[in-house]
């Protein structure tokens, strides 16, 4: 039964709809320009017993947070895809409007040095920190000057950013090393657009790429093969009859993580509208969330348990929906008193199912527990709730299957394979 709720929990949606709305405050480096307030929506079943995806959307110059929520309505998603969306603020420039100093093509106008890629890089720590991220599912999405951000924050950091978006955006040309690791870029443009150009153009004197050249550059970056292929158009802009979209994607021979891929809306203008279609709006999330990094998702594996559960443990293990793996923790024992490997009697744990019918799980990644020592949200060191008897062959756990809490009993079957089998399972 369990392992059946895990082989179809990615394709379920909460039924919760009211969304809680929280200040991110800028920090106090940042206020020779003044900054706009952001906001944070969460979904209405957020806890504290799971991990999120996290999508930020950059708003386009001139447009502050609140418009570029009319413009993109993310909120509307939050509880249906069940992920944290956050707006940050670009800061006011000479001429009032607000604007991100992405690279040297857009948009400081008044030679602003405002540093935009850092605020934006410790923003996201900062939530990283306040709430439940998945550090492997965080994505970018970019409104015309806020694409240029977001094609810029992929490059600065490539290790923080899984998927980086670029609607009506562009990138630079400058000379510049490739970025340290592989991200997944989408650029997306309409021929028509009158204000970020398809083919290259240039902005106070500042010549930026086109959408194909930019595209090509982040292909580079990624190091994959410049020979592209061709998939189903797509329907992006409603005002234009038919699939007028052409969708052209770079994924062969690329970096660890990263792709590249150009949607072309023949006919299309500045952006994907205002406001942008439902249809299209989740046609990019779907695409997004396609893309992960393959890291560990947090700093230490587990999730706080509720209280009313009464454990003598304050984590537990948890089934990520997205990926389909099993995040906790155990300790190696023998015969009861714990056993060390490498140093270490603690060990971070990734289980995925190799077998859904019978209940059999493999070990496919570890590394040592908490190794920093880092608190949990209740400000303690956290502790693992699994244990693996070394003598039997027999793991034991607590996991957490979306609102269910398991107590969970394994056999080893093969240490060469590291797989296991489901003895028992008790909800609790």
């Amino acid at each position: 039964m369990l392992f059946n709720l895990m082989l179809h929990a990615v394709f379920r949606t909460t039924l919760l709809s009211i969304l809680f709305l929280i200040p991110v405050h800028s920090w106090s480096q940042f206020d020779a320009d003044v900054r706009g307030q952001g906001v944070v929506y969460l979904p209405s079943s957020y806890t504290d017993s799971n991990f999120y995806p996290l999508v930020i959307l950059l708003h386009g110059y001139g447009t502050d947070t609140n418009k570029a929520e009319l413009i993109w309505r993310f909120s509307e998603s939050v509880d249906k895809y069940g992920f944290v969306y956050a707006i940050p603020s670009g800061t006011v420039d000479q001429s009032g409007s607000y604007f991100w100093n992405s690279n040297s093509a857009c948009c400081n106008f008044y030679n602003s040095t405002v540093d935009d890629g850092s605020y934006l890089y410790e923003y996201i720590e900062n939530l990283k920190d306040s709430l439940n991220i998945d550090a492997n599912r965080i994505y970018v999405v970019g409104d015309s000057n806020g694409g240029f951000m977001a094609l810029e924050l992929a490059y600065r950091f490539p290790e923080l950013i899984a998927a980086s978006v670029s609607s009506a955006g562009a990138s630079h040309l400058d000379a510049r090393n490739n970025p340290n690791s592989g991200v997944h870029i989408l650029q997306i443009q309409g021929t028509d657009d009158t204000s970020i150009l398809y083919d290259g153009g240039s902005i106070g004197g500042v010549p930026y790429p086109g959408a194909e050249a930019t595209a090509l550059q982040w292909a580079g970056y990624n190091k994959c093969f410049l020979s592209s292929s061709y998939e189903e158009p797509r329907d992006l802009d409603v005002a234009i009859l038919g699939l007028e979209t052409e969708v052209i994607v770079y994924n062969q021979g690329c970096r660890k993580e990263g792709s590249v891929e150009l949607w072309t809306i023949l006919k299309g203008g500045h952006g994907l509208g205002r406001p942008v279609p439902e249809s299209s709006r989740l046609q990019l999330l779907e695409w997004l969330f396609r893309k992960a990094k393959t890291g560990w998702p947090s700093e230490f594996n587990g999730v706080v348990p509720p209280i009313e559960l009464d454990l003598d443990v304050n984590n537990i293990g948890a089934y990520n929906t997205l990926d389909g793996i099993i995040y906790s923790c155990f300790e190696l024992r023998t015969q009861g008193e714990a056993s060390f490997f490498e140093g270490s009697s603690r060990f971070d744990v990734g289980l995925a199912i190799t077998d859904a019918t019978v209940g059999k799980i493999k070990l496919i990644k570890y590394r040592p527990f908490n190794a920093a020592n880092v608190l949990n949200k209740n400000s303690e060191l956290p502790n693992c709730s699994g244990t693996l008897e070394l003598s039997t062959g027999i793991y034991s756990d607590i996991v957490q299957v979306e609102t269910a809490y398991y107590k969970l009993n394994f056999q080893l079957l093969s240490p060469e394979s590291s797989e296991f089998k489901l003895l028992s399972l008790q909800e609790i």
